[in-house]
């Protein structure tokens, strides 16, 4: 049985479409979370409502939704370190980059660590202001053959036109060591629930980075398979891990995915992932087993780490809030 009381921040979901907001809502509550923050990806043509999607949020739900903006990287749009002050002086809560993803990096065409990049994440060190990163995938989905089910019809792995899982690595690595004291949101766990030791160095080296839990299923898998030593990882760093379900995704989702999360997180249950998720499902792995942590380790991760990153309450939108200052389009 799952507890009822505690306080919940969903720290990582999405609003593509205006249509699914309402299901959004509803499945938020369903998880049992008082607070989100809705994550603005990099602005490509397949994003641009998630931007006015996500101020509608801010407006209608002042005290309940969080923002991360997203940055236009199109050729020819506004500097990015200028994008990034629109986004705190418009009233943001973070800076949401999805840059790190293999095809937005080839997109790209420059590295991670380019200078084109550099006043942007130096302007976001030096006023503490959060950002959520995603940054590389899963090593299994470099190939055809190792892909899972749930993915493969899809066509969802890398060819040799992507940049490596080692290339994306290094240069992240060098983006850490020049941008040490970022207050940096690494979600879908960094993917390193299969490298426990390599997440344990990272949040001793950079103490101002945390780890989010959203799903790619992978991870709790992961976990699962080192179950002792997961345990041990999330107590130890209890103050370092955020909770997030990935909510509202453009393929669909399953409204249990949160209570898996929750369910992995509280107790020690065996147990196979929704088999409505398309994101989850098919799967031949084996059922996932919970962790069962303590209370207080479940209230840091719930809501104290994101509050303390974050802020107690979402900022008050302010100006005009005209989009087309953040890269184009209408008026709210």
């Amino acid at each position: 049985m799952l507890s009822t009381n505690f306080d919940i921040i969903d720290g990582h979901l999405h609003c593509y479409e205006r249509s699914q907001l309402p299901k959004l809502l509803a499945d938020v509550r369903y998880t049992g979370a008082r607070q989100f923050c809705a994550l603005v990806t990099d602005r490509t043509s397949d994003a641009e409502q998630q931007w006015p999607n996500a101020l509608w949020l801010k407006r209608e739900h002042p005290d309940r939704a969080f923002v991360f903006g997203g940055i236009d990287f199109r050729q020819g749009a506004v500097p990015f370190e200028q994008q990034l002050q629109v986004l705190m002086d418009v009233g943001c809560d973070g800076l949401k980059l999805l840059l790190g993803k293999p095809d937005r990096r080839k997109a790209f065409g420059e590295p991670l660590d380019s200078p084109s990049l550099e006043p942007m994440l130096s302007l976001a060190e030096q006023t503490g202001f959060p950002v959520l990163w995603h940054v590389g995938d899963p090593p299994e989905f470099w190939s055809e053959q190792t892909v899972p089910l749930w993915a493969k019809p899809r066509g969802w792995w890398y060819d040799a036109s992507h940049p490596t899982k080692p290339q994306i690595e290094a240069e992240i690595a060098r983006v850490f060591a020049r941008h040490p004291k970022l207050r940096l949101i690494l979600p879908h766990f960094f993917f390193l629930a299969d490298r426990l030791d390599d997440a344990e160095r990272l949040l001793k080296t950079y103490p101002s980075y945390s780890l989010d839990l959203a799903p790619g299923v992978e991870l709790y898998h992961n976990l699962t398979a080192r179950r002792d030593a997961a345990r041990e990882f999330f107590i130890r760093h209890a103050d370092r891990i955020i909770f997030g379900t990935d909510f509202g995704i453009p393929c669909g989702w399953s409204r249990d995915r949160g209570m898996m999360i929750r369910r992995f997180l509280e107790t020690a249950d065996e147990f196979p992932v929704p088999q409505d998720d398309p994101l989850m499902a098919p799967d031949d792995r084996p059922p996932l087993r919970g962790l069962e942590l303590p209370r207080d380790v479940l209230r840091q991760i719930y809501a104290e780490n994101f509050r303390r990153l974050v802020g107690e309450f979402p900022r008050p939108l302010r100006g005009a809030l005209r989009h087309a200052a953040v890269g184009g389009g209408a008026d709210l």
